[in-house]
């Protein structure tokens, strides 16, 4: 069971990121994967309970994603960390993210505790590391930067309609390489040049 229930978590949560939660139904999920609703009803309880085990696994996902980058330094590991998350903004339609604020609060709520646990125990620390290192002006006061700068990100991407003009590499360089090259200290702008 929990396999099948996996695979139908995994399967629509493609489906959510084309289309939204909204306007997929739980007859469409059966239809388009060739399963009675009997079965998707017998791994979840209803359709809320469907999309907030969806956006879970997407966090979770991504996550696993960001567990693999093993650079050292704080810079550099901000911005690998930042182009996958460019990435998956890019390839998921803004309708999303949208249908959960609207439709499913609970879900949508639990999307925005992963946002602060992004930033308090991923970004942050980072940030304060490179602070510690000598990288960044003590005087920069980093959670301030943070909301200034890469909160909601994806949601100004989105409204620019940046990828429908520009690329995933421009978005990093404008929407984060500059910023940070903005309270990185002189002797370490060097940094950058591997981007």
């Amino acid at each position: 069971m929990e396999t099948k229930k996996h695979e139908l978590i995994q399967r629509t949560l493609d489906y959510f990121l084309k289309y939204g939660s909204k306007n997929v139904t739980m007859d469409d999920i059966a239809s388009e994967f060739g399963v009675s609703k009997k079965t998707i009803y017998s791994c979840f309880k209803n359709k809320e309970e469907l999309v907030r085990d969806c956006t879970q696994f997407l966090w979770e996902r991504f996550l696993e994603e960001l567990d693999k980058i093993e650079v050292k330094d704080p810079i550099r590991k901000i911005i690998l960390i930042y182009q996958k998350v460019i990435e998956h903004i890019s390839s998921i339609r803004p309708v999303f993210v949208f249908s959960l604020k609207k439709y499913h609060k609970e879900s949508f709520e639990d999307y925005d505790l992963y946002k602060v646990y992004f930033r308090d125990h991923i970004v942050l620390p980072l940030l304060k590391q490179a602070q510690e290192e000598g990288k960044i002006d003590t005087e920069v006061l980093l959670e301030l930067f943070y909301q200034v700068n890469f909160d909601d990100i994806g949601e100004r991407l989105w409204q620019l309609k940046f990828f429908e003009e520009y690329s995933n590499k421009m978005a990093l360089e404008y929407f984060v390489i500059q910023k940070l090259k903005g309270i990185v200290k002189v002797d370490y702008l060097d940094l950058f040049l591997f981007s």
